[in-house]
C-alpha cells in the first residue's frame, strides 16, 4: 500500500511540476506564442501564398522604411516615447501593407497546400522576425519590458541577423 501512494505521491508531483514549467515557458514567451498563433490563423486564411507574400513583404515593407526620407521627421514628430514607438510601427505596417498586396497578386494563391510543420515554422518565423525588428528598429523594449528569456533572445544585436534571415531560411526549406 505504500508502494502505490509513494508513486501516487511522485506521479502528482510531476504533473503539477510539468504544469508549473508549461505555464512559466507560457508567460515567458507570451508575445512570440501570441504572434504565432496570429500569423498562423492568418495563414490559414490567407492560404500558402499569403504567407509567402507576407514574408516577402515583411523585407519590403523593412527596407522602405529604412530608406524613406522622412521616417525620422514622422517618428519624431510623436512626443512621448510610446507615441514614437506607436507611429514607427504604424509606419511600418504601412510600408509593409502596400508590397504585400502587391506580391499577392503576383504570387496569388498557385502553390498548393501548405501542411501543418511548414505553416507553424513559417508563422514562428514571421513572429521572431517581427520581434527582433520591433526591438532593435523600433526600440519597443523602451516602452515595455520583456520577460528575461525574450530579451536573451532578441535584444542582443549579435542575434538580429539571425531573426532577420530565419523566415528566409524558412521559405527556401518549407516551400518547394
Amino acid at each position: 500500500m505504500d508502494f502505490v501512494g509513494d508513486v501516487t505521491t511522485q506521479v502528482n508531483t510531476l504533473a503539477a511540476t510539468g504544469i508549473s514549467s508549461a505555464w512559466i515557458f507560457a508567460t515567458n514567451f507570451l508575445a512570440l506564442l501570441i504572434l504565432t498563433a496570429i500569423m498562423i490563423g492568418f495563414s490559414y486564411k490567407a492560404g500558402r501564398g499569403g504567407i509567402i507574400s507576407l514574408l516577402v513583404a515583411f523585407y519590403v515593407g523593412y527596407a522602405l522604411y529604412i530608406v524613406f526620407p522622412y521616417t525620422s521627421e514622422i517618428i519624431d514628430a510623436g512626443g512621448s516615447t510610446v507615441i514614437k514607438a506607436g507611429i514607427s510601427i504604424v509606419l511600418y505596417g504601412i510600408l509593409t501593407f502596400i508590397p504585400f498586396k502587391f506580391v499577392q497578386r503576383l504570387v496569388g494563391n498557385g502553390f498548393g497546400v501548405l501542411s501543418f510543420v511548414p505553416r507553424f515554422a513559417l508563422s514562428f518565423f514571421a513572429a521572431a522576425f517581427l520581434l527582433a525588428v520591433a526591438y532593435h528598429v523600433f526600440q519597443i523594449s523602451n516602452i515595455y519590458t520583456f520577460p528575461d528569456p525574450i530579451n536573451g533572445l532578441f535584444a542582443p544585436d549579435r542575434y538580429f541577423f539571425w531573426w532577420f534571415v530565419a523566415p528566409l531560411l524558412g521559405l527556401l526549406f518549407f516551400i518547394h
